[in-house]
């Protein structure tokens, strides 16, 4: 209690800054006023020297084992100022600059005279200090102590739970459960304090109970820091959308593939049904090629065709019934495709290291090449495919997939800039498409998965990547509630992900993972009661339920018609947060006390809240609250046979609209 009375002192009185100090081994970063510690630096313990740093990758998964350094032993104090310490170890030198930037916030910069490229720093955690943040983190969300890495990547398939990682460890694509698209180096606590760092360097952060442990590689260590009190409260930074998203973007999007007749009749079968469908998501435009691990997209990135003949005549079919086209598109370019002969002769892909040659990479079942995304020309060539084949052809969005696909190489003298571009890859992918949107002028969107903190300067939506057809914490649908609330905490764009669930897999010997109908029906339910109700048919379309099947049609129309109704809602929501800096997604805790039980949940906006009933919980709901059902009901009970269940606020605008 002592530790959070003087956080308390430090920040009730309002003070012009900082300063630094030491003592017992410690680095005190102090009010000047006051001179009430508000951050303490354990310098004893700091470490920092010139580490040999190692890479592994596997299908956009990657290891980076940062070698070992010691203690900053032999070293002694010999300057000491307001805003600068400065150690001595014979010719070696350590230093500590402290920058003031406005009131509550600050940097602290740590750098030496030596090779170095690997720091480890840690803070003093204020008792009872809770983290929120880190970017898209699919697990451990409200885990007192976690763990936290800066690099984009590949999730793996069950992010090392459940029993579908005790195979996938053999084809070394389990995942950790730290694993995420989308890292931001930015977190922000419950004792009212932020910490931003090295923005694209590899770190990994620990948070212990008493300990927040910073690992960083780079050349040298750069924070952002900064704190507030009663009077300065502390807020997460939720930027504006970079452009204005359509208002049909936040509707119902049907995914659907399988060429034009096919997409037709699935169309027809669902609208007979009642749905409502703002928009048709057909990733297979390019059409598909087939491999051993069955068949994939094939990335040539122009119009298939021979699976979409007369396709002015499908597109405008469409469009009669007011329904939008969304594409996709990726960074990629497989092998034999249009665009091959000339990404090649003038050098549009990445390059092996050190050699002149264009690096195959292997997809998984086919090969192909990268977009040198940091080659100018190659940026403008890329936005203009995208202009062409997608704009052009009358799509009025596309799904910006993958990114976190660049290669980083071993050799010490590249590696620490190799993993800053890998880290920076995603956030330029998300510019390229938002300079298409711009340019065009039209009204259209795109949603991408991976990126970092600056993501948000480009992006105006993104969907949580893939998650296994079940229930899990690690991967499935509970996965998601951890991602929507710590996007929300890092002030990403708005977020959303597959209705359904993705990653499908048929092992007779170990266990299937196909989806049924009560997994569809739930997460249906969750993202009916999101801004965004996008439905994918998962890796395995003809194994998993789909929402065009007989026994799902009508619960499907009934979701799709409920994410209508809230559609004025999530406008307001939108708009506060463009106008107001207000997260759309938020703890249910701080909305409502509800639950006896802990339960998995989280807030959209301040009157609705969704939550997650596991087999025989008991819970208790506040009587401010009342359920929401699938089909628009408010009724004093949970809907029977889900485990999702939606909580509305009584007497709220959005309740009575629905009576």
């Amino acid at each position: 209690m002592r530790v959070l009375f003087i956080i308390f002192l430090c920040c009730h009185f309002a003070t012009p800054g900082q300063k630094l100090d030491t003592l017992n081994g410690k680095v005190l970063i102090l009010e000047e006023e006051t001179n009430f510690p508000i951050y303490t630096i354990d310098w004893e313990n700091t470490k920092v020297g010139h580490a040999d740093i190692k890479v592994k990758e596997k299908l956009g998964s990657y290891k980076v084992k940062t070698g070992t350094i010691g203690l900053l032993k032999g070293y002694q104090l010999i300057r000491k100022q307001d805003n600068l310490l400065l150690w001595k170890n014979g010719a070696k030198e350590i230093q500590l600059l402290l920058i003031k930037k406005k009131k509550g916030e600050f940097r602290l910069v740590f750098s030496g005279n030596q090779l170095y490229n690997h720091w480890e720093v840690s803070f003093d955690r204020v008792q009872e200090e809770v983290i929120y943040g880190g970017g898209i983190q699919f697990s451990e969300y409200d885990s007192y102590n976690k763990k936290l890495i800066n690099l984009s990547q590949e999730n793996g398939i069950g992010r090392g739970g459940g029993s579908i990682s005790k195979w996938t460890k053999l084809g070394k694509v389990v995942g950790e459960n730290y694993a995420t698209y989308c890292p931001s180096p930015y977190v922000l606590t419950s004792a009212n304090r932020f910490f931003k760092w090295n923005e694209y360097a590899y770190s990994e952060v620990d948070f212990t109970s008493d300990k927040i442990k910073f690992l960083i590689t780079d050349e040298s260590v750069e924070f952002e820091l900064g704190h507030g009190g009663p009077e300065q409260q502390l807020e997460v930074a939720v930027a504006p959308f970079p452009y204005e998203l359509p208002n049909w973007s936040t509707g119902t999007i049907l995914g659907i593939q399988g060429g034009s007749k096919s997409v037709l009749e699935k169309v027809s079968s669902v609208l007979d049904a009642g749905a409502k469908i703002d928009a048709v998501w057909i990733q297979d435009w390019v059409g598909k090629r087939q491999t051993k691990y069955g068949s994939r997209l094939n990335w040539t990135w122009e119009l298939d065709t021979l699976q979409y003949p007369q396709f002015e005549n499908f597109k405008n079919e469409l469009l009669a019934k007011e329904i939008k086209l969304i594409g996709y598109v990726n960074p990629f370019f497989a092998e034999r495709g249009k665009y091959i002969t000339e990404g090649l002769e003038k050098g549009y892909f990445i390059y092996q290291h050190n050699t002149d040659t264009p690096r195959l990479f292997d997809y998984g079942g086919m090969k192909g090449y990268m977009l040198d995304i940091y080659n100018e020309d190659a940026f403008e060539w890329m936005k203009g495919i995208i202009k062409t084949n997608l704009i052009d052809n009358g799509f009025s969005g596309w799904m910006a997939d993958f990114a976190e696909w660049y290669p980083m190489g071993n050799d010490p003298e590249f590696v620490l800039e190799d993993i800053k571009l890998h880290n920076e890859y995603p956030v330029l992918w998300a510019k390229l498409n938002y300079e298409v949107i711009k340019e065009s002028g039209k009204e259209l969107f795109f949603f991408n998965r991976s990126g970092g903190r600056a993501t948000s300067q480009y992006s105006s939506m993104m969907w949580a990547g893939d998650q296994m057809v079940d229930y899990s914490e690690e991967d499935g649908l509970l996965s998601v509630f951890d991602a929507y609330l710590s996007s929300s905490h890092s002030g990403l764009p708005m977020i959303h992900s597959d209705a359904g669930g993705y990653t499908s897999v048929i092992k007779p010997i170990i266990k299937n993972y196909i989806r049924n109908s009560s997994l569809l029906k739930d997460w249906l339910f969750l993202e009916a009661c999101t801004p965004v109700l996008r439905t994918h048919e998962g890796l395995l379309p003809d194994d998993n339920s789909q929402v065009y099947d007989e026994d799902m049609k009508d619960f499907f129309a009934k979701t799709s018609i409920l994410h209508a109704k809230l559609q004025t809602y999530f406008e307001t929501l939108i708009t506060a947060r463009n106008e107001h800096n207000q997260a759309i997604y938020l703890e249910s805790k701080a909305v409502h006390d509800s639950f006896n039980n802990h339960l998995k949940s989280f807030a959209v906006g301040q009157d609705l809240v969704i939550f997650f009933v596991p087999e025989k919980q008991k819970y208790n709901v506040h009587s401010d609250w009342t359920f929401l059902s699938p089909e628009g009901k408010i009724s004093v009970n949970p809907t029977i046979g889900m485990k999702v269940q939606v909580l509305i606020r009584k007497g709220s605008a959005v309740c009575k609209m629905l009576n």
